[in-house]
């Protein structure tokens, strides 16, 4: 490997698996420093201790108290952070008339207030840190909406447009910080189980998932996880504010289209 992130110290929630605990392989592959981060205490510490990752912690993305202490821990064992990535999420399946406020707060609390907690608390350690990235997995969920996901829709949305404005403040005020966004379609992760049950089997279930992707497949983890790599090193010092789609070409056909 060629060690592309030599230096960095990266802190990944919702790492205990899927997306997160991809990133946090591959991130360490290229020679970071990782901090994994989950609401799952045991699943985060035993999967940071499988990969060799600097500390496993647990961590609630909602609460304003939890980041200090998270962030704190994990400066302390890297020695700084100059990566952070929001990957932390959930969805709800719920239209404008089906979907409870509860749900609706809740999908928006964890996928999209949370990255305002967290980028407002890493801020001194990424400044200290610079030149640094942060790294926001949105969907194209976010780009594109659908009746049923309104939740999800808003909040993932939402977190692309915050992105927007946290690259623009960061480069406005010279603090060597980008800001970028990534939208991935149906991923083969554990977040998907739930939709392809839906159809009674693996098979049936993916097949229903990836109708309308032009690639008609799912995409991988590692697949994601390389665009962020490229995201958290140097090679992407001028690029921020930007959305990066790794959706099998969803987002590029017109109405209609297949």
């Amino acid at each position: 490997m060629s060690k592309r992130l030599a230096g960095k110290k990266a802190f990944i929630t919702g790492g205990a698996q899927g997306l997160g605990l991809a990133m946090g392989e591959m991130f360490m592959r290229e020679g970071a420093d990782v901090t994994l981060t989950d609401i799952q205490l045991d699943k985060v510490s035993q999967e940071a201790e499988r990969i060799g990752a600097a500390a496993g912690i647990e961590h609630d993305v909602t609460d304003p108290f939890a980041w200090k202490q998270a962030l704190e821990a994990a400066a302390e064992e890297m020695d700084g952070i100059n990566v952070l990535v929001h990957n932390a999420g959930i969805g709800s399946f719920g239209n404008v008339e089906t979907e409870s406020y509860e749900m609706y707060r809740k999908v928006c609390a964890i996928d999209m207030d949370s990255v305002f907690l967290g980028t407002q608390a890493a801020m001194p350690y990424l400044k200290d840190n610079a030149p640094a990235s942060i790294i926001i997995i949105s969907s194209v969920a976010g780009l594109m909406a659908d009746g049923n996901f309104l939740s999800y829709n808003v909040a993932k949305a939402g977190v692309a447009m915050m992105g927007k404005s946290i690259a623009l403040h960061c480069a406005r005020n010279g603090y060597q910080i980008n800001c970028n966004s990534i939208h991935p379609v149906f991923t083969r992760t554990p977040i998907l189980d739930p939709m392809i049950q839906l159809k009674g089997s693996q098979e049936e279930g993916e097949k229903a998932l990836v109708r309308n992707i032009p690639m008609k497949r799912l995409g991988e983890p590692d697949e994601v996880a390389a665009m962020a790599t490229y995201l958290a090193s140097d090679e992407a010092r001028f690029v921020t504010g930007s959305e990066f789609r790794i959706d099998g070409g969803i987002t590029a056909c017109g109405l209609g289209s297949k």
